[in-house]
This record gives structure tokens, C-alpha cells and sequence, in this order.
């Protein structure tokens, strides 16, 4: 925990001064240290076993001394005095006493970390982040600032409504790539660097990473909290903050943050105000991503969309200046490299070259893999690495974590990867499209939950979300030959007492998506291929000889069909 650090680099600087054998130690004027902070430094020093406050080498290393000091600033001294240790550390930490610990401490409070030790210590959790690396699997030292974090724009947020944050995001369908790549890019983006190439965020700015999916609902995917687990983040998801943990204290549309972009380049609505000032501010102020450009938020810096496999790879690409040679485990950049290599792995199914992966692809793996806890033989000391996985490894153990979902429920098969989309007709009225991406065949999901239930399942959801059209994209390996298949399913809303007949907009994406030669969609007409029940059902099924085209392709295929309606 940096804020202890600072404390006891005080205390090392003052002592330093006062000792007439330190010759090096600047002067210091020490009637501007509160006497409360002196005397917790000195009571501290002599409850943890050092034997004074000259004592550098204790005070500097010892959990033990900087919790118990802490503890005493928090119980006995003010918020201007506690405030007045970092401003008192920042000031006297150059002195060459100061052990390398300390130095590396010191770099990161000069950093943007910097801000979230402007709160009261009191809002710091007290979690040594020199623990042991077997104790701290759920306390990482990149957990550890993740749950700093989401504390201080929590405890910000009633007040200021995340003014003076940057909430960086991927899309709401909460796959990896859009965890891991926000996550990494909240943390890297705090490093200090002298690489003109990125871009800076305001001193006046703090950056946060936004999962866009309900607490409850992370379980849904078990590839994210196994990748979660391998970067050694908290086991119960404690310190990401998730979309709820917003709305729990205000209106998405009534945020007064800026955004950053990851894996989608256009703001959901959600996230726009409805009055005031920022109706018409533009506040997406960073976009990295790998899909079909949006084209809007012109002036965002960054602003790069580009091929990629994964967009984790995008980020790796634009950060690469900020990852240390040879980083050691205990450093987050050992986690913020895990979690993105776990993205790129899932993204290309290990690199495939099956049209998916692309150069950035394999040059962002190339620079991760060494830096992760998977790529080294050794640990320190030389002994055997038991965290250490091969690409193939890794490979099977996260796609097959991924395709595992034979214990969700239909209603979660459709949530668990979902995108909404509103567009509008050639008549100007808004139409509302969710596209669900399920692992799983239609005939092995009828055949599991009966027809019956399989088309209520449908039906519900597209009365829950308020649907035009529902389209189920699935993607999965026969169980007998183990071959890729992909199918599109669109439903849509069926009404007591409607007409059978189709409307125009369902004839319009029959014949739309059929005839898009990029999708590779055919009919399901033979008898043995038809989908159970569907013949009754305001619905159509595909089945795709195109396994490149995702819901990337679909889903502006479906747009263009719904504009020209």
C-alpha cells in the first residue's frame, strides 16, 4: 500500500536529518511536521520492533511498523495532517537513505495514482502490498489498486458524479476482451512515461475501469473468472466495479465523467445526458478498438480502430512503452500482462491462423507472454514455476472454461453474451435489435429444454429487452465429428391474435441476410435440419458457411437492412 510507504519514507527523511551521521540527507525544516504525525512515526517504530526512528532499514521494510503507523493516523490525526505525510514524502523522498522499496513507492505516488491518495487515508483499505505472493492471490498488488480505486470514485461519486474521472469501458456484452482490456488500460494509463506517442490524461483527471454487467450476472461467464483467477484478482470480483455499482447511487445519464472506448467506438445512450451543459459536450475522450467504425467521436485522442483479432491486442500495441523488460511477479504488470494474453488467446483460439488472427495479434503475445506469470521457467531463487503454461495450455484450459455451459438456463444462454442495437428506418422510427451469442447449437439447446419452454424462453426475452427482433448467434463444435458450425436464429415478437403473415421488416431481413454472400447464411428448409417448433413461430433460422462472420459482420449487416426498411 503506497500511502504507508509514504509514511514511513517520512519518517526516514526526518531521521535522516536529525542523525549527525548522515551527512547526506538534506535539510529539512521539521517544525512543518504535524507533531501528530511525529509522534505516531516514533510510537510505531517502538510497537514493531525497530530499534529507533533512525532505524532506516526497519521503518522501511516493516509491515508491521507502517500498518501500526497508518492505524495511528487514521485514529489520532486529522485529514490536513494525514494529507500533510504525502506532501511532507513527496518533498524529502530523493534522500539516498531511502532503500529501493521506498524509491519504487515514490515513483508510483508521483504518478496518477497520485490522486486516489488525496482522500483521508481512512478510505484506503489496510492491505501490505508486501505481503507474500502466496498470500495475496486475491490481493495482488493490481487488485490492490483496482480496489483503491473503485473506493475512491465510489466515495466520490454521491457528491461530484464522477467529475474529474475518465470511466474507461469495453462494450456491454462483458466478454474478456472488454474486461481485460479496460482493466489493463485503467492502470497502464497511470504510469508515468516519457513517450510522446500516448497520450496524457489530465492532471486533474483519475481513471477508472467500468465492467457493463450486473454483479450478479459475472458468474455467467466462467472464461472471465478463470482469467480473473490467473492475474490473481479477487476471488468474489470485489474490486471491479461493476454497472450496478454506479446505479446503485445515480443515473447513468446523470454521470458528469469523461469516457474512454475500448472494443466499441460509439457511447451507448445510456450513458448521455438528457439536460444540462454536457447534452451536447463531447466527453469520449480515448477510443481503442477492433470493430466497423461508427464514425463518431471525431476529436477523441487516441482514436484508433483498427484489425485485430482481439482489441486487447490494441491496447498492448499503444502501451508497450509502459511494460518493464523483465518485470518482477509481484509488479501488476506481471497481472495487466496475464489478463491481456488471456484475451488474445480466447479472441484467436491461441493464434490460429484461421483469418482472426492477425500481426498485431502475435506481436502484442510475443510481448506479453514473457512478462506474465505463465512465461517463466523460474521464480526467484531458481525455483520451478508452478503457474508456468505453454500456449496450448492455456488455449484449451480457457476455451474449454468458455464453452462450458450446460448449467446456464435458457434465459442466461441469451444474456450471458448480449448486444442491444437501435437503429432507424428509412421512415425514421427507432427499431430495437438484440443479438445474443451462445455456444451452443439450437437443436442440443431444444433438445435440452424441450420446444416448449425453448420459444417461451424467446419470447420472454424479447418482451423483458422490448425487441423488434431477437437474433441468436450461435457457434459450437458438433459432438460427433467435432466440426465448427455457426447458425443465426432471428425471433420476433409474437402476439395473440396476430396475423400469421410476416411483416415487412421480417421479409426484408429474410431476404437481406440470405442474400448477403459475407454471411454465408442458408436456409434451414430440409425436414432434418429445420429447428423444433419453429414452423408455427414468427421466426427463421440460418445455418452459416461463413464461420468468420460473427455478430462483427451480422450485426451491421442487420443495420443496413433496417435503414433502407
Amino acid at each position: 500500500m503506497k500511502s504507508v510507504f509514504a509514511f514511513a519514507a517520512l519518517f526516514a527523511s526526518y531521521a535522516a536529518a536529525q542523525s549527525p551521521t548522515t551527512s547526506a540527507a538534506p535539510p529539512i525544516n521539521t517544525s512543518n511536521i504535524p507533531p501528530c504525525v511525529l509522534q505516531c512515526g516514533t510510537e510505531a517504530a517502538q510497537n514493531s520492533g525497530c530499534s529507533s526512528i533512525l532505524d532506516f532499514a526497519c521503518l522501511c521494510s516493516s509491515t508491521k511498523f507502517q500498518t501500526a503507523a497508518l492505524q495511528c493516523l487514521q485514529s489520532k490525526c486529522t485529514v490536513e495532517e494525514q494529507q500533510a505525510g504525502v506532501t511532507l514524502e513527496q518533498q524529502f523522498c530523493g534522500s539516498s537513505v531511502i532503500s529501493t522499496m521506498i524509491t519504487a513507492a515514490r515513483a508510483h505516488l508521483k504518478s496518477k495514482i497520485l490522486p486516489y491518495s488525496r482522500a483521508p487515508f481512512t478510505s484506503i483499505p489496510l492491505v501490505p502490498s508486501i505481503e507474500p505472493r502466496s498470500i495475496l492471490h486475491s490481493n495482488s498488488a493490481l487488485s490492490t489498486f483496482l480496489l483503491n480505486n473503485k473506493k475512491a470514485f465510489l466515495d466520490d461519486l454521491p457528491s461530484n458524479k464522477g467529475e474529474g474521472w475518465t470511466i474507461v469501458m469495453g462494450n456491454e456484452s462483458g466478454d474478456l476482451d472488454s474486461c481485460a482490456s479496460a482493466l489493463a488500460y485503467s492502470y497502464l494509463s497511470t504510469i508515468p512515461g516519457d513517450d510522446l506517442t500516448i497520450t496524457a490524461i489530465p492532471d486533474n483527471k483519475r481513471t477508472i475501469a467500468l465492467i457493463q454487467t450486473p454483479r450478479a450476472d459475472l458468474s455467467l461467464r466462467a472464461e472471465n473468472l478463470l482469467a480473473f483467477s490467473l492475474a490473481h484478482l479477487a476471488k468474489d470480483c470485489s474490486d471491479l466495479l461493476t454497472i450496478d455499482d454506479i446505479t446503485a447511487w445515480t443515473k447513468l445519464e446523470d454521470l458528469r465523467s469523461s469516457y474512454a472506448l475500448v472494443d466499441h467506438n460509439k457511447l451507448l445512450s445510456k450513458f448521455l445526458a438528457k439536460e444540462g451543459s454536457l447534452v451536447s459536450a463531447e466527453r469520449v475522450t480515448a477510443i481503442l478498438d477492433h470493430h466497423r467504425d461508427d464514425e463518431v467521436h471525431p476529436d477523441a485522442k487516441p482514436r484508433i480502430i483498427r484489425s485485430a483479432g482481439s482489441c486487447a491486442s490494441i491496447v498492448t500495441d499503444y502501451f508497450k512503452t509502459r511494460f518493464p523488460l523483465s518485470p518482477e511477479l509481484e509488479d501488476p504488470i506481471t497481472d495487466v500482462s496475464a489478463l491481456l494474453l488471456t484475451a488474445i488467446v480466447i479472441d484467436t483460439n491461441g493464434l490460429k491462423t484461421n483469418g482472426k488472427t492477425t500481426e498485431l495479434d502475435a506481436g502484442a503475445f510475443d510481448c506479453l507472454y514473457p512478462r506474465t506469470p505463465f512465461g517463466r521457467q523460474t521464480i526467484t531463487g531458481g525455483a520451478p514455476n508452478e503457474e508456468k503454461k505453454t500456449l496450448p495450455e492455456l488455449t484449451e484450459l480457457l476455451i474449454t472454461s468458455k464453452r462450458d455451459v450446460s448449467h446456464l438456463s435458457g434465459y442466461d444462454l441469451l444474456r450471458r453474451d448480449y448486444k442491444e442495437f437501435e437503429w432507424n428506418n428509412s421512415k425514421g422510427e427507432l427499431i430495437r435489435v438484440g443479438l445474443s451469442t451462445v455456444p451452443m447449437g439450437l437443436k442440443r439447446w431444444i433438445e435440452r429444454d424441450k420446444k416448449k419452454k425453448f420459444w417461451a424462453d424467446q419470447q420472454m426475452w424479447i418482451k423483458e429487452r422490448n425487441l423488434a427482433v431477437s437474433g441468436v448467434l450461435t457457434t459450437f463444435r458438433t459432438r460427433t465429428k467435432n466440426k465448427h458450425k455457426r447458425e443465426i436464429l432471428l425471433v420476433f415478437p409474437q402476439t395473440e391474435g396476430a396475423s400469421d403473415a410476416p411483416s415487412d421488416l421480417e421479409l426484408k431481413l429474410h431476404a437481406g441476410i440470405t442474400s448477403n454472400s459475407e454471411l454465408g447464411a442458408n436456409k434451414m428448409k430440409k425436414e432434418k435440419k429445420k429447428i423444433l417448433g419453429i414452423q408455427d413461430k414468427r421466426a427463421e433460422a440460418w445455418e452459416q458457411t461463413e464461420k468468420r462472420a460473427t455478430r462483427k459482420q451480422i450485426a451491421p449487416a442487420i443495420k443496413v437492412i433496417i435503414e433502407k426498411s
